[in-house]
């Protein structure tokens, strides 16, 4: 059984999210339109989930100083009875006055079970939706003075709340305000500051402190507390600028502009015993050809990853990037393959992007690669007309890496069903999975994540002599600095100006 259900946005939105990846049963059970948190979790709780869901430890800090990290157990879970009976593999002896409990988090990225360690002696553990109220009823006006659980409810609703429809009415364009304010960040900092909101929450809670609006001594002794545990100056950043939209978005005065708030954070970033930023490996061009060398491709998911990883590569496309293509943004011709991107990093007004990769001669050729992966999917662009009929032979998307089921086993002298192709698209952390799957199985050995496409095209570009200006238009870097960080610091060694000297 469920302990908690973690919605990151209203149960409308997130319900066909959800029945992508549950059984036939669950299904059926979840058609009802009227229905309770509780009702829900009862439900969830017995689904089984293909394909299966990731399983994480949450980070805690436990009575004896000691910090556990977040973690991501090696095995995936199907339903919750096999998620709670890898996390207590996983977790062989709990710390006394400890127990387990076992949520599923959705939004609309991904699904996965969540496990948390919660202490004995609380009476009551805060819900993320009242059991008494709809799903899909979302808060208009700001939590203030409330209890942090409906804090953490109204900030996440707010994060994945759609923009109405004009009909005329005042209340209609008041709460349209918020939308287009969520709508002015990119959904990896929503997703980030949802996810800091629930820290920050679940601090105020166990400690008894007021968490909208939050007092600055309270903001500085959490930030404090993430450095103790761990946490990384440029995550700490990161919370606190989530308080700071917090109390934006809310009208609120903003605790986090206090100099003490400043001072501490000064502080953390000139501790000696602060952990070391993390660098991530890059996939050069001979390291990539390796890993695709090794993909067997003997599946429809094997042709669908190696796509992936030259056409990220080719396109020094960031992992949200490569998850946002849609078959409709790709075009090609007898010299290139041709990428609109509506939204990027990069593209602050949404004016839109093209990224141009150019047809090669090698079987590495990111264009060959990507009409390999069309042939065999047969993948075509979803028709916008109802009264056209679909093909057998074809399977309609707008998705160009769409999630892909793989077969049931085959019964007795019978042959295996062809494997399952999705209408949505991966999520980035699909993407970055994908990544470091493929290098662990090629036997590549390094801290690879969903940046190490980006990364390794341009140090590629940087060892083969392309000039700065270039590899800037080529990465579509604002800032030049920003672009020198990419290269690997082994240039350092081979581009050093004294060592044909020494």
């Amino acid at each position: 059984m469920l302990d908690a259900l973690h919605l990151t946005g209203s149960w409308p939105v997130l319900r066909s999210r959800v029945l992508e990846q549950v059984d036939r049963l669950t299904r059926q059970r979840l058609a009802q339109s009227d229905i309770t948190i509780d009702v829900l979790r009862v439900i969830l709780s017995t689904a089984r989930f293909s394909p299966l869901l990731p399983v994480f430890i949450a980070g805690s800090m436990l009575p004896d100083g000691s910090a556990l990290p977040d973690t991501e157990l090696p095995d995936c879970a199907e339903h919750t009875a096999n998620a709670r009976k890898l996390l207590e593999g996983a977790l062989s002896s709990l710390p006394s006055g400890y127990h387990l409990e076992v949520a599923l988090e959705i939004d609309r990225q991904r699904l996965a079970f969540v496990a948390s360690l919660v202490s004995s002696d609380q009476n009551e553990r805060a819900s993320f939706l009242p059991s008494k109220d709809k799903v899909n009823s979302i808060p208009t006006s700001a939590p203030i003075g409330q209890a942090p659980a409906n804090v953490v409810r109204w900030f996440s609703a707010l994060a994945e709340a759609e923009v109405p429809k004009h009909d005329g009415q005042l209340e209609t364009s008041q709460a349209a305000v918020g939308t287009f304010v969520q709508i002015g960040k990119a959904a990896n900092t929503r997703r980030a500051y949802r996810s800091a909101i629930r820290g920050w929450c679940a601090f105020a809670e166990r400690h008894d402190l007021p968490a909208l609006p939050a007092r600055s001594e309270d903001v500085a002794t959490y930030l404090a507390d993430l450095a103790l545990r761990g946490r990384k100056p440029a995550t700490i950043e990161l919370y606190r600028a989530a308080l700071r939209y917090l109390h934006h978005v809310a009208h609120l005065p903003i605790p986090t502009t206090h100099a003490l708030v400043s001072e501490m954070l000064a502080g953390i970033h000139r501790s000696p015993s602060k952990t070391p930023q993390r660098r991530v490996k890059g996939l050069t061009w001979e390291t990539l050809c390796e890993v695709v060398d090794k993909i067997p491709m003997t599946s429809l998911v094997d042709t669908r990853d190696r796509a992936i990883l030259l056409v990220g590569y080719g396109g020094a496309l960031r992992r949200s990037e490569l998850a946002g293509i849609q078959l409709e943004h790709v075009t090609l011709d007898e010299d290139c393959m041709r990428i609109t991107l509506p939204y990027s990093k990069g593209d602050k007004k949404h004016q839109g992007t093209t990224i141009v990769i150019p047809r090669g001669i090698t079987r590495h050729c990111p264009v060959r690669a990507w009409e390999t992966w069309l042939r065999e999917s047969k993948l075509t662009p979803r028709k916008n007309k109802s009264n056209e009929t679909k093909t057998e032979s074809t399977n309609e998307t707008t998705a160009a890496f769409p999630r892909i089921w793989l077969p049931a086993t085959a019964k007795k002298n019978g042959t295996a069903p062809d494997p399952k192709i999705g209408t949505q698209s991966l999520s980035d952390f699909s993407i970055a999975t994908i990544i470091k799957r493929r290098c662990q199985a090629a036997g590549i050995e390094g801290d690879f994540s969903g940046h190490s496409l980006r990364r390794g095209a341009i140090t590629t570009g940087a060892q083969d002599g392309i000039d700065l200006m270039s590899l800037k238009r080529f990465s579509r870097h604002r800032d030049y600095r920003v672009l020198e960080a990419y290269i690997e610091e082994d240039e350092a060694f081979t581009k050093h100006p004294g060592k044909t000297r020494f």
